[in-house]
């Protein structure tokens, strides 16, 4: 993504690299997003689409979200007791603004403009392209009021970006630590995607937090690149 843009989107997702106090964390970091920076940017502007229901959002949502290949992430270990409500079926989870349960919906909105039907027919048509920038993705579940703990690998010197896409039926919260205990990247529990971006020093593992504050048991998906 041009750095341009990048400036220009920091603002909106809030994605300024975070910093902090340890040694496995770089002092540099990046403007430069990745794609785990871009499905969080599909969803809000689906959530958004989805809530004025704007077909040119949705347009937009669904071009971001299908302009990234995810693919199930090696590494990832699921730590601690496993309290999470079960999960029978992926289509339960977060709503994915590339699926063509999204694009069904940009075709209705588009019956009038004959402009916005050949744009969805061509996102229709669009085949994946080996050039997409990759994001590791890994689903779970957080029972009321409790927390879910993950442990990642991550290379040094290598930009990493890590999101929580929630389902929207409760405040989902994130937080990264390295292997000394330092807190590298927090939010607050909120029904908005949560997005933390960083540089590792060196390699290491890291662990990550998701805090379910609802009442309600919630689906999720962590995103990495």
């Amino acid at each position: 993504m041009p750095r341009r843009l990048a400036l220009l989107l920091c603002p909106i997702l809030n994605l300024a690299p975070a910093h902090a106090e340890g040694p496995t964390l770089a002092t540099a970091g990046t403007d430069r997003l990745g794609a785990a920076a871009q499905l969080v940017l599909a969803q809000r502007v689906y959530h958004q689409a989805e809530a004025t229901g704007d077909p040119v959002l949705l347009l937009a949502a669904i071009r971001l979200a299908r302009g990234v290949t995810t693919r199930p992430a090696p590494g990832w270990q699921r730590t601690g007791e496993v309290v999470d409500p079960p999960i029978p079926d992926p289509e339960s989870g977060p709503v994915n603004p590339g699926s063509e349960a999204a694009l069904t919906v940009l075709e209705g909105l588009a019956s009038d403009d004959p402009d916005l039907q050949d744009l969805a027919y061509d996102l229709g048509a669009l085949e994946p392209q080996a050039r997409n920038p990759v994001a590791m993705v890994a689903r779970g579940g957080v029972a009321a009021d409790s927390q879910d703990h993950w442990r990642m690998p991550l290379s040094g010197a290598v930009a990493a970006e890590i999101a929580l896409i929630g389902d929207t039926g409760g405040l989902l919260g994130l937080t990264v630590t390295d292997d000394t205990g330092t807190v590298i990247c927090t939010h607050p529990p909120s029904l908005d995607p949560a997005l933390c971006r960083f540089t590792p020093a060196r390699n290491g593992f890291f662990t990550v937090e998701v805090t379910n504050a609802g009442p309600e048991g919630n689906s999720y998906q962590l995103v990495g690149n």
